[in-house]
């Protein structure tokens, strides 16, 4: 992350501003106004659905997809802050990613099946919803490149839309990884650490984005947010150490890159820890702090990605 300039202390007071307005669409109540309801697909649908068709591979893509979109989310929304074309190119490339992903995951899902039409169904409604979001990220983009600044007609916009966006998505994952197959699953050990790593990094994301809203909103349940997302990324870590998973001694690689890993989420926290101080003592946080949060995201990423890879390398 480059240096923070002035557009910083400007996306602070729109920001909160417009967080102000879209409180209520906060507290996990459909946003006003939505005519559509939230599409998942509950472990109650699996007979419908046909568990065979339910693949370790599909809820794989699925995971990535979401991973991906979640970064892709915080790219954009860093661009302005720091005023760095970097984060721009950033968030297309994982757009694009996305998308690949997504044509992917309708191929795997075996759309022609009449089993799986409340999955596609679902996922439908999720496709349309981020092209909601992406146009209002560009209206986003537009207005700073042109303007120098972020409104908040803008910045209200692209935050409702990142709402609906992850209300919908969130639960779908979750629900899609219920239904993967026990009989598939089971033949490969591999699976489902894959796909609790997967869903690890969806409490991170989550935890990461709590702690920028705590020092821009000024809320302490966005601080509490944070530290209960950090407690269940430990939990889920602990769940996966007590599977005995990573102590096989063919799991030695593995086993090194988790315990990089937690160790880089204790780093982030520490960072994090420090930026709140900051933001309490000060009521505002330096250049350096946030710069040293963001170096710790970075890190715990890339740690969060070398052991993923890990275990993928093995489906």
């Amino acid at each position: 992350m480059r240096g923070i300039s002035y557009r910083f202390t400007i996306f602070l007071i729109t920001l909160a501003v417009a967080a102000a307005i879209l409180s209520a669409g906060c507290t996990g109540a459909s946003p006003e106004g939505q005519t559509e309801p939230a599409v998942t697909v509950s472990p109650t649908e699996t007979q419908s659905v046909g568990i065979n068709q339910v693949s370790v591979a599909s809820a794989v893509t699925l995971g990535k997809m979401h991973g991906i979109m979640m970064e892709a989310i915080e790219e954009a929304l860093a661009y302005p802050v720091l005023n760095s074309t970097e984060e721009k190119r950033d968030y297309e490339t994982k757009i694009s990613e996305f998308d690949t992903l997504a044509d992917q995951f309708a191929s795997e899902t075996g759309p022609e099946n009449p089993q799986n039409a409340n999955i596609k169904d679902g996922f439908e409604v999720i496709l349309v919803k981020k092209a909601k979001l992406t146009d209002d990220a560009e209206t986003f983009f537009t207005t700073y490149e042109s303007e120098g600044v972020i409104t908040k007609e803008d910045v209200a916009a692209f935050e409702e839309s990142v709402d609906d966006f992850t209300s919908v998505f969130g639960p779908f994952t979750k629900n899609y990884f219920d239904m993967v197959s026990k009989e598939e699953s089971g033949s490969n050990i591999h699976a489902r650490p894959a796909l609790a790593l997967l869903a690890m990094h969806g409490d991170i994301m989550e935890g990461i984005e709590e702690a920028f809203g705590y020092v821009l909103l000024g809320k302490t349940e966005e601080k509490d947010d944070f530290s209960q997302n950090m407690q269940y990324f430990d939990d889920a870590g602990k769940a996966l150490v007590a599977t005995g998973y990573l102590n096989k001694p063919e799991n030695t690689e593995k086993l090194a890159a988790y315990n990089a890993m937690m160790q880089a989420k204790k780093d982030m926290q520490a960072a994090a820890s420090e930026m709140f101080n900051q933001y309490e003592s000060k009521n505002d946080v330096t250049n350096i702090d946030v710069i040293k949060f963001e170096i710790a995201v970075d890190n715990l990423t890339t740690a969060y990605d070398a052991l993923l890879e890990e275990v993928l390398k093995e489906l």
